[in-house]
């Protein structure tokens, strides 16, 4: 008797997805999404280099990865970033650091929306380019502060980006992290 009942159920399943309207099939993406990432296009790749990170103690040095990739016919940038402590002869360092984002274009033209995690937290950012190109994202922070990264091609294959803190109630932003990557050719080992 169940096996009936599974197969009346699959049979219906069956139908009502054969006969739901044109309009819920999956449509391809319109060229103005994909036009209004194209400002971000050269973000897709492997990069490394290095990250300089501003703590309490002083300054750390790490080395940074960042892999990009477009996806849903380029309506999105997938990003996951990845810290490591120096190597040590032919060994990778150790992962201090992994964050990933998922980026997609905003409701105005030059304006994107970035959804991104780190150790477990997530933020939903704002961003824009401006008339240089430069990308400049952010968001704020729990206690009424403000996160500001500002992502620059200074020249073709070079990421450089940097990162600033202001606490809340105050005008002065406190860098925190500055890095340099190189896109990697396709297909190298990290």
């Amino acid at each position: 008797m169940s096996v009936r009942i599974l197969q009346s159920a699959l049979f219906a399943g069956a139908l009502s997805v054969a006969s739901a309207p044109a309009g819920l099939a999956q449509a391809p993406v319109p060229e103005e999404v994909r036009a209004a990432m194209a400002p971000l296009a050269w973000l897709a790749g492997n990069w490394a280099g290095e990250a300089t990170i501003v703590e309490r103690g002083g300054t750390r040095v790490l080395h940074q990865s960042e892999e990009v990739r477009q996806a849903l016919e380029g309506s999105l940038l997938v990003v996951e970033g990845t810290g490591r402590e120096p190597a040590s002869g032919s060994s990778l360092g150790e992962v201090v650091f992994r964050a990933f984002a998922v980026m997609s274009a905003g409701d105005e033209p030059g304006r994107y929306r970035i959804a991104a995690w780190q150790s477990g937290r997530f933020v939903d950012a704002r961003a824009e380019v401006d008339e240089d190109g430069a990308l400049t994202w952010g968001f704020a922070t729990p206690d009424g502060g403000e996160v500001r990264y500002v992502i620059r091609q200074p020249e073709p294959d070079v990421w450089h980006e940097t990162g600033a803190f202001r606490p809340s109630g105050d005008e002065t932003w406190r860098p925190f992290i500055e890095m340099t990557l190189r896109r990697e050719p396709s297909g190298s080992a990290r």
